[in-house]
């Protein structure tokens, strides 16, 4: 059948994060979820892709997380 979305038991359940129309983690232009200070990339927001794709989506949130922490400076 393949991957159809993240494992929404436990975690994802327990803290409440929304998801996508296709049982991702919905998340933001920052990488962010529902949840202030959440983040996801890869699989779990964007569904089964090739892998350069969540190596880019890692940076990506990498740098939204940096600018996130520094903020709360």
């Amino acid at each position: 059948m393949g991957f159809a979305h993240v494992v929404h038991a436990g975690l994802v359940q327990n803290m409440g994060l929304k998801l996508d129309a296709k049982g991702n983690l919905a998340v933001d232009e920052n990488c962010m979820t529902s949840q202030t200070g959440v983040f996801a990339v890869g699989d779990a927001a964007a569904g089964a892709s090739l892998v350069v794709h969540a190596i880019a989506n890692g940076r990506k949130a990498a740098e939204a997380i940096d600018r996130f922490l520094l903020q709360k400076k």
